[in-house]
């Protein structure tokens, strides 16, 4: 039997996509017969996890109970909480007559060149990369963002490269969507923190719920220019019905609670366990970069992206490339970008929704495109690479 002990985090800072990737690859190695199990680094991070378990117990946790940020000191607290679980899992390969290492499998940006060299004598090593700038001296590499070889991939044994490799859970390889003549439903997926508070800025647009004591200098900007949107497209805006999905992490969970009791058209949702079902109820979705856009794909949902993490830039400049998802701009401070501004991101946004309300005729033409890109089989490719190696 091959272990896996996978290494990843999530909280309100980093959200949660960690996690989510994580899970749907330590799924397809249990249902190949894999002995999976996950380290975390403190308690966020744990309950963020067994949120998004299907049963209360779907796989043991080890909690270090240290800092995220200092992944790379942790050798030995890993090792050390490690070292029974390790034992006896030794003993019975042994038994069985295969003394393989287990897999570390690796999910942080908080790793490190001397990380993986001082773990390398008691695990095999997978990491799960998107930023290209650390020299991975692993067993295995993987980068769904990417068919591109890189200088920093030189000295992993194994690459795992491209599209085809995009970890989507189960429920993303056989969808079903329906394109709608009526635009009646829009999913916000800003990240399971939403830290520009995205969401937020724009349902208070929408409904023009923009109150001056508790407005942030985003939604003050965007004040200045909500004006010329006409009655009509108010009027259409108000009319769809907003999906907002998100977490209990979201330091704005609250505020978003108070919109949507006062406006009926807004359904928050929290533990979701089959977002491709909720994805498929939606005509629309504006949606962070990072794996969800892929999910979108896989279901087909025309949408609108936007960038908000530097770890983002290559997946949503190549959706927006090839002319699947468009990108309306970079959401952070003014200082951190070369894309429009965030105000007139969350312009670019509305003006997106306005249109593709009206027009079914490119909503179809935007899904049939999305869906003929993700198969949702990544999981299982990288899984069984797990299992040969």
């Amino acid at each position: 039997m091959t272990d896996i002990y996978f290494r990843t985090d999530g909280n309100s800072e980093i959200a949660t996509g960690h996690l989510v990737r994580c899970l749907a690859i330590a799924r397809a190695c249990a249902k190949k017969g894999a002995a999976v199990k996950f380290i975390v680094s403190d308690q966020e991070s744990l309950a963020l996890l067994e949120e998004r378990f299907c049963s209360s117990r779907e796989f043991e946790v080890f909690c270090l109970n240290r800092c995220y940020r200092e992944i790379s000191s942790e050798t030995s607290a890993l090792l050390s909480c490690l070292s029974a679980d390790m034992h006896t899992e030794h003993s019975n390969s042994a038994q069985n007559g295969s003394c393989r290492k287990p897999w570390l499998f690796i999910d942080s940006y908080y790793a490190s060149i001397t990380y993986f060299e001082a773990l390398r004598p008691y695990f095999r090593t997978a990491y799960l990369d998107d930023l290209r700038n650390l020299d991975c001296a692993v067993d295995l590499v993987i980068n769904y963002d990417t068919a591109r070889d890189c200088p920093a991939y030189a000295n992993a044994a194994r690459k795992l490269l491209g599209i085809q490799y995009t970890p989507l859970r189960e429920q993303f390889c056989t969808p079903s969507y329906e394109v709608r003549q009526k635009a009646g439903h829009v999913l916000f997926s800003t990240g399971g923190t939403d830290p520009y508070r995205v969401a937020e800025s724009l349902l208070r647009i929408i409904y023009d719920d923009l109150p001056d004591k508790s407005r942030t200098p985003l939604q003050s900007a965007v004040h200045d220019w909500s004006d010329p949107y006409s009655i009509q497209d108010k009027s259409t805006l108000q009319a769809m019905q907003y999906h907002i999905l998100t977490s209990r992490a979201n330091t704005r969970y609250a505020a978003l609670a108070a919109l949507a009791q006062a406006h009926p058209q807004i359904q928050i949702h929290t533990n979701v366990s089959n977002v491709a079902a909720l994805m498929a109820v939606c005509d629309l979705a504006v949606s962070a970069g990072g794996t969800t856009l892929c999910e979108l794909c896989a279901v087909g949902v025309p949408s609108v992206s936007y960038l908000m993490a530097e770890n983002q830039r290559i997946a949503v400049e190549t959706y927006a490339t090839l002319n699947l998802i468009p990108c309306a701009g970079d959401i952070r401070p003014a200082s951190m970008q070369d894309l429009p501004s965030a105000a007139d991101t969350l312009r670019h946004i509305l003006d997106f929704l306005l249109h593709m309300a009206q027009d079914p005729s490119a909503r179809a033409a935007a899904s049939s495109a999305m869906r003929n890109l993700h198969d949702g089989a990544g999981a299982d490719r990288i899984a069984a690479a797990l299992l040969q190696g």
